[in-house]
């Protein structure tokens, strides 16, 4: 069959008047009375060159004719067969249509049983003119219609544009443009820009006229995608074989995740001669969607219109059903601590075990995620996965920090911290285990309030305390995460040391017996206590000081493992007799000078004396004896 291409009377005509007005020195500007620059393409009245496929390219072999992934394949609606680039070998070949108000009414049923998986359909359009007029009036008369009966009729829509932008803000315009028009409709498939010249322009139109550097060109087809990207949707740029050669940087946008729908015409040429031996274009660079023809005969559609292939990518889900975020599994986001500025917390999202990538499977935006409350972050589906879900998250106070110890007495602590801004006030909790129970016991409701005296302590013992800010917003109270936890501990009116009883004994680093050993004691060998506390398990611990020879230590023993002594010093003599047991017969083992600290162990009255047993260190050797007890004085 022959393609012949036809031009309106009033083009000739309007050819003929700027021959004779140039002559004469005057200007007519002529264009479609809509302002329409797709009108003459669309309507299939004018097919600019730059849509042909005019260069020498070799036949690729055959393989047969099929629609899924050979290297050939004939398509039902124009009745030609197709070569398909090597690279998409494999690949399911999937047919789509692009429709405007000037393919006028379309009974969708029927192009659904005709076998269209997907529909691009426009929008609406950007003006031709210098003024490049984008509103309610430019909007494609036909665009509500085809979208509510092409997706009840189970057709996959993306939506496109004809843009006429020449700047990067004109882009983002036309981006909304699109989003502001989604409303309910359920999109799987790009959003695009047709970025290409006014069909019917004598100067080609805004784009043209602007004479953008490809530089330029590529920044503004950027831009439009990344508003699109930025929320949510897949976005697309279109434009013929020879616009994305010789007026853009296409890999650019592929380079970034961008796809490209390349236009490019074999079969025949723009003189409507068949070329049956170029069959597949010559167009070298990355695309997903080839528009072919623009002589589609589609069941449903009077008329010719524009036929695609879709060379189906793995993990897309443009032409199959989507899976909905709702059914991922998305994992809760912890409170977040208040900064002054945006919080952004990424939950993890999976499905079916299998984790998903953000901006390759969803995207991520945020909502009230700046003050102390309630913030929510909603899930975008994309590629394979659509819909949104929203999880909810807590912009709770910071942490309290500088938590320590400001005064210590035998029966009373008093611990201070830094003040927290973003609170208006504290709670205090305590516990006698470092992974104990953690009571609270005091509620402070300043947050310029700094410092408490905690009273009624028992002297001797380790006390443990963490605390936190809190604000409430609403009637919702938020509570910020936990200091670190702070060890302080009572003082005594005198020293303890701890016996060791046994052969058995070890010196931890922790007060639990699964902590590193520092060391193991000999039994009666003395150790200095600190102060006293608890495990998790209420078993009890003394925190003491171990000396040996060669070294010093400081660690935890279980009390089970010591008999806790006081300590005595030598008085009201410059000497004192140490014997073998409590009596003055027994025999004398060494003497003490005055002032001289002993460990007493036990006691014992005979005939009305009483008696120390005491152990103490004179020189390197060890001694364990009696004294009577007029010559020590308890410390």
């Amino acid at each position: 069959m022959k393609i012949r291409k036809t031009y309106p009377v009033n083009i000739i005509f309007f050819t003929f008047l700027l021959t004779i007005s140039l002559a004469m020195g005057t200007c007519i500007i002529a264009h479609a009375k809509s302002q329409d620059p797709g009108e003459g393409r669309l309507s299939g009245k004018y097919i600019p060159d730059g849509f042909y496929d005019t260069e020498d390219n070799k036949e690729l072999p055959s393989y047969g004719i099929s629609r899924y992934g050979s290297s050939q394949s004939v398509s039902p609606y124009t009745k030609k067969t197709y070569t398909h680039q090597d690279v998409f070998d494999g690949r399911i070949i999937s047919h789509g249509i692009d429709v405007s108000q000037w393919q006028g009414k379309i009974d969708w049923n029927k192009v659904k049983a005709s076998g269209i998986d997907y529909a691009f359909i426009r929008v609406g359009f950007r003006g031709w003119g210098s003024v490049g007029t984008l509103d309610s009036t430019t909007m494609d008369s036909y665009y509500e219609t085809n979208m509510k009966e092409a997706t009840a009729a189970g057709i996959k829509v993306g939506i496109y544009i004809f843009s006429q932008a020449i700047t990067t803000a004109e882009a983002e315009e036309e981006a909304q443009y699109i989003l502001d028009r989604i409303g309910t409709y359920d999109i799987s498939m790009p959003l695009i820009m047709d970025y290409e010249y006014a069909s019917d322009s004598p100067t080609g139109g805004r784009i043209k006229t602007a004479k953008l550097s490809k530089a330029n060109a590529t920044k503004i087809c950027m831009a439009f995608c990344d508003a699109i990207s930025n929320a949510g949707y897949t976005p697309m740029v279109y434009a013929n074989k020879s616009m994305l050669e010789s007026q853009l940087n296409p890999e650019s946008l592929v380079e970034k995740g961008y796809r490209i729908w390349l236009a490019n015409y074999v079969n025949y040429d723009s003189k409507g001669k068949e070329t049956l031996n170029k069959k597949g274009t010559s167009y070298a660079g990355t695309y997903d969607f080839w528009q072919y023809s623009s002589l589609g005969k589609v069941d449903g559609i009077s008329g010719s219109v524009d036929m695609n292939f879709y060379y189906v990518q793995d993990g897309d889900n443009f032409v199959q059903d989507a899976i909905p975020v709702t059914a991922t599994s998305i994992s809760a986001i912890p409170d977040q601590a208040y900064t002054g500025g945006n919080l952004k917390p990424q939950p993890v999202i999976t499905y079916d075990g299998a984790p998903l990538t953000l901006n390759s499977d969803y995207k991520i935006t945020y909502s009230n995620n700046k003050k102390i409350g309630k913030a929510t972050a909603k899930i975008t589906g994309t590629g394979k996965f659509k819909g949104v879900k929203s999880v909810s998250f807590k912009i709770v106070p910071s942490t309290v920090t500088g938590l320590k110890a400001k005064k210590r007495a035998t029966n009373y602590i008093t611990f201070s911290w830094k003040k927290n801004t973003s609170g208006s006030g504290y709670q205090i909790y305590r516990s006698t285990a470092l992974n104990g129970t953690y009571k609270k016991i005091k509620t402070i409701s300043k947050n310029s309030t700094t410092s408490y005296k905690d009273t009624k302590r028992t002297a001797g013992q380790c006390y443990y305390y963490k605390i936190r800010s809190y604000k409430k917003v609403g009637s919702t109270t938020y509570y910020g995460a936990f200091s670190g936890v702070k060890a302080i501990y009572t003082k005594i009116s005198y020293t303890r040391n701890a016996v060791v009883k046994g052969d058995t004994a070890n010196l931890y680093t922790a007060a639990s017996d699964t902590s590193d050993i520092l060391f193991a004691p000999a039994k009666n060998q003395v150790l200095p206590v600190t102060y006293y506390t608890l495990d998790e398990k209420g078993k009890g611990w003394y925190y003491v000081t171990c000396k040996t020879n060669e070294a010093s230590y400081k660690g935890f023993i279980p009390a089970s493992k010591v008999t806790i002594t006081q300590v005595g010093k030598v008085v009201k003599t410059s000497t004192v007799n140490v014997r073998k047991s409590y009596s003055i017969q027994s025999k004398k083992l060494t003497t003490l000078k005055k002032n001289k600290k002993v460990t007493i162990l036990s006691t014992k009255k005979k005939h009305g004396v009483t008696w120390y047993k005491v152990t103490f260190k004179k020189g390197k050797k060890s001694y364990t004896g009696w004294i009577s007890a007029p010559y020590i004085k308890v410390l």
